[in-house]
């Protein structure tokens, strides 16, 4: 055995129990940082606008201002990654975390709030999947990367299960000022502890000949071919992720232009999360043979399927659970693709500035996404957005369809 550098690749096999820590540390912090980051705005955005003096449309754009903000952000947090290492970047992330909560919690007005929620979506790009999938990456290298990056998102899928009742609670009890320096503390004093859990390129232990933990499962893509890949991937991860932001966030004002009372539509929508995890596991024991790129083809197509069973079977409750069980299958499947997918195309040699480069622009093109499909609800009526939202779907498809495997 031989104590192993920080490669050019950046990544350094760790032994499987510090690798198992290292798993559960990024999934607690995932729950954390996507449940103050992202999930909590939309809970309490009601009475911050209200005790600050503003419309509901002027406090989401503010936030979707905030996620173009974060997809400006990600290529540089991808390039520090690649040179610092993960455990320094998302250390300081945490910091920054803290820092952007706390001045998110005492802004007065408008201009305030925009340039909170602008430095709470920057820092974001610091900690959140990402910058997770490329510490995983650097800590199990590039073979045992993918059942990390599965077992990871496992855990982290729990954020808003956590977190929507949890803001809403103290919300109501504590008000959304006190709430979010609650959760800063949480970067403090849970987050940055764990993020300086994580190895340091030194620490990690390496077998001294090749074997099962450092022979990649899928040879990479010649360089020469990488730009075309990268195209491709853009495109298909940015439509995808343009539809799943939208409804994500419009669930309910969907299903409710088709008839669905909310509560049918709430009720369709808890059959999201068992879905997700179904898929996670689905990956975590049959897909680790397969390259990922199915996995991201069965995103897509269940998107796409997903909206074609809105538009073509009778509308009510039964058909609204379909398409919450699909829709759930593919953002479940598009949360670990968007990190096994590159790595296995290109390998671990700047993977994590290629996660940043992918992630401004899904961030970039799905920042409006639901404003926009708000707009086109009440102007264009229900069945041609829906239509609509499944052209995009079945375009993303097609995009990875023609991302070269070898």
């Amino acid at each position: 055995m031989m104590v192993c550098r920080l490669h050019r690749s950046g990544t350094f096999p760790l032994p499987l129990a510090p690798l198992t820590r290292a798993i559960l540390a990024l999934g607690v912090t995932q729950i954390v940082g996507y449940g103050t980051l992202y999930y909590a705005f939309g809970v309490m955005a009601v009475p911050l606008a209200a005790d600050l003096g503003l419309t509901l449309p002027f406090a989401f754009g503010a936030f979707s201002a905030a996620l173009l903000a974060g997809g400006a952000a990600a290529p540089f947090a991808g390039r520090a990654i690649d040179r610092h290492g993960a455990r320094r970047v998302m250390a300081a992330g945490s910091v920054g975390a803290a820092l952007a909560l706390a001045a998110l919690s005492q802004v007065g007005q408008g201009a305030g709030l925009v340039a909170a929620l602008l430095a709470c979506e920057a820092v974001a790009a610091l900690v959140l999947y990402d910058a997770a999938f490329a510490a995983l990456a650097q800590a199990a290298g590039a073979a045992r990367a993918r059942r990390a990056i599965t077992l990871m998102t496992l855990i982290g899928g729990f954020a808003s299960t956590v977190f929507w009742p949890l803001t809403h609670v103290m919300t109501e009890s504590l008000g959304w000022r006190a709430t979010l320096l609650v959760f800063a503390a949480l970067h403090l004093l849970v987050c940055l502890p764990l993020h300086l859990t994580l190895p340091r390129p030194g620490d990690a232990v390496a077998p001294a000949t090749p074997g099962p933990a450092t022979a990649l499962p899928f040879p990479p893509l010649p360089a020469e071919r990488h730009r075309t890949a990268m195209i491709w991937l853009a495109i298909g991860f940015s439509l995808a992720g343009v539809v799943l932001s939208s409804v994500g966030a419009q669930w309910v004002p969907t299903l409710h232009a088709l008839g669905l009372t909310e509560a049918a539509a709430v009720a369709a929508g808890t059959l999201m999360g068992p879905a997700q995890v179904g898929v996670r596991l689905l990956d975590l024991f049959f897909g680790v043979r397969r390259h990922p790129l199915g996995f991201a083809l069965i995103s897509s197509t269940g998107l796409f399927l997903a909206f074609a069973v809105l538009l073509l079977a009778p509308p009510g409750l039964a058909s609204a659970m379909v398409f919450a069980a699909l829709f759930g299958v593919a953002s479940g499947s598009a949360s670990i693709v968007r990190g096994t997918v590159p790595l296995c195309l290109f390998g671990a040699d700047g993977y994590a500035a290629r996660l940043g480069t992918l992630a401004g622009w899904r961030l970039a093109t799905g920042a409006a996404a639901p404003f926009v499909l708000s707009l086109s609800l009440a102007g264009l009526g229900a069945n041609v957005t829906l239509a609509l939202a499944c052209g995009i779907a079945a375009a993303s498809a097609l995009a990875i369809t023609q991302v070269p495997r070898r």
